[in-house]
Parts: C-alpha cells; structure tokens; sequence
C-alpha cells in the first residue's frame, strides 16, 4: 500500500495551505520565515483566500493578475474598494496571516483512494 501526500511548510496557516496546493499530488514545498512575499509574489490572485471570480475580475479590472502586484496596493486603496475584506487581501498578499492552527481539531474532510482496510501479514 502507498500514501501519497502534499505538505506545506510555512510560517503560517494560509502560507502552508498555498504551498501544500503547489506540489500535488505528491510533493514538498517550504517557505522559509522572510521569504513570505517572495514566494506569493508570481502566483495569480485566485491564490489568495477570499478572491473567487468577482474579486478576480474586480483587480484583473485593476490590472491586478498577481499576488505581488496585489501586495503593491496601499492598504487604504484596497481598505475604500473593498472594506474590511480589502484588509484581509492586503494581508494575506504579504503572507501575513495570524489564525492559530489548531492540530487536534476535528477534520474538515478525508478521503479513500481504495482499500485502507489492513490486510493480515
């Protein structure tokens, strides 16, 4: 039998989740703490939490197509277009995300690719 995983290391929870999302199926992917902005910087703006299509239509309308370009923003510019969720935009477009991870909390999904069943030796 053989697992295959995803795993992102980072120095937060959404840094972690974007790098996990990077290497599937079956891949490693580290972000080193000061590295944060580097690594977010090409990726497209559908990346970040929160911009599904209207937001992504929104910036593109901005001539935002990248996190990088989106971390350029004043945070007031984004703060007056989209309120409190410009905020959040303009943090997450630094790396900058301060929710705990909570590892003992109940799982939000799971899966079975096939029997996981143990069979005797």
């Amino acid at each position: 039998m053989s697992l295959t995983a995803s795993v992102g290391v980072a120095p937060n929870k959404f840094l972690a989740k974007v790098a996990s999302d990077l290497e599937k199926p079956d891949g490693l992917v580290v972000v080193k703490p000061g590295g944060e902005e580097a690594f977010l910087a090409p990726l497209p703006i559908g990346r970040l939490w929160g911009v599904g299509k209207v937001t992504a239509t929104e910036l593109e309308g901005l001539g935002i197509r990248t996190i990088g370009q989106l971390a350029q923003m004043p945070r007031a510019s984004l703060e007056a277009r989209f309120g409190s969720g410009g905020l959040a935009l303009a943090e997450l477009a630094r790396g900058r995300d301060d929710r705990p991870v909570e590892p003992f909390g109940a799982p939000k999904s799971h899966g079975r690719g096939g029997d996981l069943r143990r069979r005797p030796p």
